[in-house]
């Protein structure tokens, strides 16, 4: 007698698709679960295809002939790159299983798609905008600027005075790069004195 089965080695990943995260560090999860029992344990490792967008824990997933029918939750966190890159697609990337099962050595699961929605604006903050003061004998005030988010590349400011007989700027260009964006530069403002 020939007893047919009906059993498949393979992984149920859910869900596959849809999930988010942000990079002010908000989570979302899937699970994965074996379709049959093995008979040896069956481990697949976990990863993130971006690890600046995300990660994923736990890294990997041992499923036994004991546990194997009960559903493994990964948790993914969104990363913050302060980069204003709009929303970033990223995939968590699930390894070829490994065991001495040989239905299941091998078997890839589903990888999962995941959007981790950004946090970051392009802008300059300049500050104040009002209430600085000069002199006409030379006196002087200051305002700083700085980029809110960081730039692929150099960014670079006109600063002018709107009327030279009243008052001078310190600088004429300011110039942001990818690795000073966030650091304030300072416009010193002198009074001009036009005997009037």
């Amino acid at each position: 007698v020939t007893n047919v089965d009906n059993d498949t080695a393979g992984f149920i990943v859910t869900p596959t698709s849809g999930l988010q995260t942000t990079e002010g560090g908000g989570t979302d999860t899937f699970t994965v679960v074996l379709a049959s029992q093995p008979t040896a344990d069956v481990t697949i490792a976990v990863s993130s295809s971006d690890a600046t967008e995300a990660t994923a824990a736990p890294a990997s997933l041992t499923f036994t002939d004991q546990n194997w029918n009960a559903p493994q939750t990964v948790t993914v966190t969104g990363r913050d790159d302060a980069l204003a890159d709009g929303d970033q697609p990223y995939k968590i990337i699930t390894s070829a299983a490994t065991s001495s099962d040989a239905g299941y050595s091998g078997i890839n699961a589903a990888d999962v798609s995941l959007t981790n929605l950004d946090n970051d604006s392009a802008g300059i903050l300049v500050s104040p905008t009002s209430g600085l003061v000069t002199t006409e004998g030379g006196g002087t005030d200051q305002l700083t600027v700085v980029l809110l988010s960081q730039p692929t590349q150099n960014v670079t400011i006109p600063v002018s005075s709107s009327d030279t007989t009243e008052g001078t700027v310190s600088t004429a260009l300011l110039t942001f790069t990818p690795a000073n964006w966030n650091a304030p530069q300072p416009v010193t403002v002198k009074g001009a004195d036009d005997f009037i």
